[in-house]
């Protein structure tokens, strides 16, 4: 683990690129309608039933990082959530995510939220395994050697 030594961000990899928590959660929240931080404030009671982790803050989006980053707020709307889980193939037999894109090795998957009810097993079951993919890469990670 590489942690940088302006904003003590810890990183799988060495001088990694980031925003130096440039931008804070309350700066995203900041006069956002009360149905869509009820929404944000939903979307991560779910994600810590699945597990720990911590909030990255960027110029762009909020990152859920474990290990690395697993999955991102992309954007706090008037009335909704949109939501990044990068998985490692396209699932397009779903009817949760809204847009599907390839960027590297990993697809985008993203899903709306417009109701607490929007986050639903299906939903949650991706998130799940967003999650997994962070702890898998991880041990990986922590195997190699040096």
């Amino acid at each position: 683990m590489w942690t940088c030594t302006t904003c003590g961000q810890q990183f799988l990899r060495n001088n990694q690129s980031h925003s130096c928590l440039d931008k804070t959660e309350a700066d995203f929240l900041r006069g956002k309608s009360e149905v869509t931080v009820g929404l944000y404030q939903h979307f991560l009671a779910q994600y810590r039933t699945i597990g720990d982790f911590k909030i990255h803050p960027s110029k762009s989006m909020i990152s859920l990082a474990k290990n690395t980053r697993f999955c991102s707020v992309h954007q706090l709307g008037r009335n909704f959530l949109d939501v990044c889980i990068p998985l490692p193939k396209v699932f397009p037999d779903t009817l949760c995510f809204h847009k599907i894109g390839h960027i590297d090795k990993q697809v985008n998957h993203y899903v709306r939220f417009y109701d607490k009810e929007d986050l639903n097993e299906e939903v949650l079951h991706y998130m799940k395994m967003a999650y997994d993919l962070d702890a898998a890469k991880a041990e990986k990670q922590s195997t190699q050697p040096s």
